[in-house]
């Protein structure tokens, strides 16, 4: 099984499945870089579209980057993942630039040379073949401090429609290329999009799971917005509402320390200040970040007290996607301590739970527990929950593939995606509601 072909696989089984009505746009009966429109009635977004007769239409290969003689010294360090070892400027995302974008890398293209001299990989130089991470080897010919040309490619991702126009014909107009968080392009004047079309890296041919149907109804992730619990946030806010001093912990992870949206306030840790303190112009809001980069429930055990409780919370948001491979149980027991503590230390302090976004799809593995579990501690301890990978979740139903909503192509939401969190804790938070 390629790489691309695993990718699709996990996308398709973690996606909720489209609805057969919206079946009629199909991948090629011989696998390629094209798709099938089939004849008949569409319904997309309250409007009925006929399609008068079955269209084959060419899907535009996916896109490369070709690079030329960029100069290296080669780390001594065999790369991981996303980081260590020597990195290919290209291979960078654009808004992590420390980090490697997985699979965008052309492992095939990669040729490292000095004068006359073409260097063999396995010999003098090792390649990590899925994030383009590179060093020498030891017993090689590329020397410590020697210089280095390197050639490459690296794919692009991009989002097609399928578009109609009233009278039936269709055609597919094609994206905008580009590294990270591709979108898809507008629908030509008098057109309806029937699908959208997913190229991502290492695209060889559309399958199942590169087409996402459009909805019947005229939706948006806004209708995914889920949360509960707003009962057990009733000391919270009541302070708010009657302008009193109100200090918030936002406990978590890289995603609540900053990770990755365009500007920092535009992360959902800001969006969350800002939208509280327009709702309660009145209240004294101490709203502390407690965000630390690469830490799960686990490791931030010792710091909790210090971290967290010392600051005196009335409430308490809390986002781990790093818990994501903990089995259920550990996750139940680790809820039911932190906030047991926090309760033995403050009986009247509140809890939100966040369930975090979708990451890439070669770590989604435990998502069918990881995300249950969230919200069964969240029921069995009482406490709310912001249910953002609700709306994650059901991105293919509208026609958004979720991986394009990851700002480091691995597990950083983007503008959109840190959206969503302070959407859902503002369901619970707003007033009136």
């Amino acid at each position: 099984m390629t790489s691309h072909t695993g990718i699709l696989i996990t996308l398709a089984l973690i996606a909720l499945c489209a609805s057969a009505s919206y079946a009629a746009v199909l991948p090629l009966d011989k696998p390629g870089m094209g798709v099938r429109v089939e004849a008949g009635k569409y319904v997309v977004r309250g409007k009925t579209i006929e399609v008068p007769s079955i269209v084959e239409l060419t899907v535009t290969p996916a896109d490369k980057v070709v690079v030329e003689n960029e100069v290296h010294v080669l780390s001594d360090q065999q790369p991981g993942t996303w980081h260590i070892g020597t990195a290919l400027k290209k291979t960078l995302g654009p808004v992590d630039v420390g980090t490697r974008l997985p699979l965008a890398i052309d492992p095939d293209s990669v040729k490292v040379y000095s004068g006359g001299t073409v260097y063999r990989e396995g010999t003098d130089y090792f390649l990590e073949r899925d994030w383009g991470g590179i060093c020498r080897l030891p017993n090689g010919s590329i020397g410590s401090t020697q210089q280095v040309g390197i050639d490459y490619a690296v794919y692009l991702e991009r989002i097609d429609i399928v578009q109609a126009s009233r009278d039936g014909k269709v055609s597919i107009k094609t994206g905008k290329a580009v590294p990270v968080c591709a979108r898809a392009p507008r629908a030509d004047a008098g057109c309806a999009v029937l699908a959208t079309i997913y190229i991502p890296y290492r695209t060889e041919r559309i399958e199942a799971a590169n087409i996402l149907p459009m909805p019947e109804k005229d939706i948006t992730w806004r209708s995914f917005i889920k949360a509960s619990g707003r009962e057990y946030l009733s000391n919270t806010l009541g302070l708010l509402a009657a302008g009193k001093p109100v200090t918030i912990v936002c406990w978590g992870d890289s995603v609540t320390a900053g990770g990755s949206p365009s500007s920092p306030d535009k992360q959902y840790v800001e969006l969350f200040r800002q939208r509280l303190k327009k709702a309660y112009p009145k209240a004294e809001i101490n709203l502390i970040n407690a965000g630390i980069g690469g830490s799960s429930t686990d490791s931030r055990r010792a710091g909790y007290e210090k971290e967290v409780l010392d600051l005196n919370p009335d409430l308490i948001t809390v986002e781990f996607v790093n818990d994501f491979g903990l089995p259920a149980d550990r996750i139940a027991a680790n809820y039911a301590e932190f906030i047991g503590k926090a309760r033995a230390r403050n009986p009247k302090v509140e809890f939100i739970i966040i369930t975090p976004h979708s990451i890439m799809p070669q770590w989604m593995g435990n998502y069918p527990v990881f995300i249950p579990a969230l919200r069964k501690a969240a029921a069995d301890n009482k406490v709310a929950l912001a249910d953002a990978n609700n709306i994650w979740a059901n991105l293919r139903t509208i026609g958004i593939p979720y991986m394009t909503l990851n700002a480091n192509g691995i597990n950083h939401p983007d503008d959109l995606g840190h959206e969503f969190f302070a959407a859902c804790l503002m369901r619970l938070m707003s007033p009136g509601r």
